[in-house]
Parts: structure tokens; C-alpha cells; sequence
């Protein structure tokens, strides 16, 4: 198996700093797991368009490297580091439009008196009808 097939197969994070030898520091990971993992395959897509084809044996440190600088950007906290997960405008929306939303449409609650549910002892507490 390649090295790129064996990324694909990961399960964890932790996982992946271990395959390609590199150190973490684990109250980062916990924190920016997803935005790190995210960014790390970004670099990986710019380095494998960008060069030449990668040959297996220099796939692994060139992809460690990329590993612990993408880590580092969330040691240190940069302010370069751009938020993945930024809203777009048209994702915006404003609370009063979302209360006028909710508010005309909101239905009544479901009894569950005579119901199936009820009849077959679901929805209800034991010792209460």
C-alpha cells in the first residue's frame, strides 16, 4: 500500500502524526483537529500539482514537512491562519428574520394520548398512563 492509500485509510489524527513520525502537541490537536487535517490536505493538493509526480521515497518527508508546518500554525497562533469554516453572506441570517420564521410556522405538539406509540408503551414513563 502507498503512502497516499494509507492516509486514505486513517482513522484518527493521532494516527496520521504517527505514521509520518511527526510530534504533536496534543491539546492542539483536541482543539484544531478538524482545521489542521483540513489544511493539510490542501498543502498536500498544492505540492502534488505544483512539482512533479512524487516518487514513493520522497513522499514521506515531503508530507511529514507538511504535516508539522501546518501544525505549527496553530502552536503559534498566527494571525495568519484564515478561518475555514467563515460564514458566507448569503449563509447570514438575521435573528428577527429567523424569530418571524419560527414563530409562524411553529405547529402544535403531537399528543401521544391514544396514539400507537402510547398503546405499545412508547413515549411514556413507567407508571404513568
Amino acid at each position: 500500500m502507498n503512502l497516499p492509500e494509507a492516509i486514505a485509510n486513517i482513522e484518527c489524527a493521532e494516527d496520521l502524526f504517527a505514521l509520518l513520525d511527526v510530534a504533536f502537541n496534543p491539546s492542539v490537536l483536541a482543539i484544531h483537529r478538524i482545521a489542521i487535517l483540513k489544511r493539510f490536505g490542501q498543502e498536500l493538493e498544492v505540492l502534488e500539482r505544483r512539482r512533479s509526480p512524487l516518487s514513493e521515497s520522497e513522499r514521506p518527508a515531503v508530507y511529514a514537512a507538511a504535516l508539522e508546518r501546518t501544525h505549527e500554525l496553530y502552536v503559534c497562533g498566527g494571525s495568519e491562519i484564515e478561518p475555514f469554516f467563515r460564514p458566507r453572506p448569503r449563509d447570514v441570517v438575521s435573528v428577527e428574520r429567523l424569530r418571524r420564521t419560527t414563530s409562524d410556522t411553529r405547529a402544535e405538539p403531537a399528543g401521544f394520548a391514544g396514539s400507537e406509540a402510547s398503546r405499545e408503551g412508547l413515549g411514556t414513563l413507567p407508571g404513568f398512563p
